[in-house]
């Protein structure tokens, strides 16, 4: 059990980082030329271990719907699809989601150039991939502030809204949130809201460092090069 100085004292952490964060955005906002960058959460696993499923799929097209809407604007717009080759059920995809979702926007007209996914996550997480929202965040907050961006959307499961926008405020950003609903989700609100919310919260902000619980979880279950192999 959380004491009440701990609750407290964990809330006042967050809304200095939350203050930070909307300056951040803020500042950024105020520019002339509006550049934005749309990161599509991947969802795994692929169909025939190539092609987004249903949920991956839809928030594509979503991304695709913003993408033309903030181009006609007159706004430069790029894509960030995350995501390296996971397994599933002991199951590794052929390629990775990054790839798969690059190859679904390009089948949709969408023009190579607008499209970043497996150099970025090379760029800023190397040998360790991208396997979990976490990742993804830190991969899209890093682009986002190293080029020049003045609007970060994120196209994501209703479920994954809270759990990704504290990420995102950790790493001193803020996403516009779109939600791509579908019957069946992958994310379960109950597990998120009594377990992966508060992990966030409480125990581990960012996911990022070598000792991360969860971080190195979803690694060693969706990583291909662990497949057969024992977490220690």
């Amino acid at each position: 059990m959380y004491t009440d100085e701990f609750l407290q004292k964990t809330k006042e952490e967050w809304m200095k980082k939350y203050d930070i964060a909307k300056a951040n955005m803020e500042n950024l906002g105020k520019a002339k030329d509006i550049k934005v960058l749309i990161e599509v959460a991947a969802q795994h696993p692929l169909i025939d271990g190539e092609y987004p499923n249903e949920e991956f799929k839809k928030r594509l097209d979503l991304g695709i719907a913003l993408f033309n809407e903030e181009r006609a604007k007159g706004r430069y717009v790029e894509f960030y699809v995350p995501g390296s080759r996971h397994v599933y059920n002991g199951v590794a995809d052929k390629i990775a989601l990054s790839k798969a979702g690059k190859n679904y926007l390009l089948s949709k007209g969408i023009e190579g150039k607008y499209i970043r996914g497996e150099d970025l996550n090379d760029k800023y997480k190397g040998e360790d991939g991208v396997y979990n929202s976490a990742d993804e965040c830190y991969v899209a907050s890093c682009y986002f502030k190293d080029n020049g961006f003045n609007k970060l959307i994120s196209v994501l499961s209703p479920v994954q809204i809270m759990r990704k926008s504290l990420i995102y405020i950790e790493f001193g950003v803020i996403p516009l949130c779109y939600s791509a609903p579908t019957e069946n989700t992958f994310h379960n609100y109950i597990s998120e809201a009594t377990f992966s919310v508060p992990y966030v919260l409480y125990e581990d902000h960012s996911w990022q460092g070598k000792d991360s619980v969860l971080g190195n979880k979803t690694r060693h279950e969706r990583d291909p090069k662990y497949l057969n192999k024992k977490c220690k």
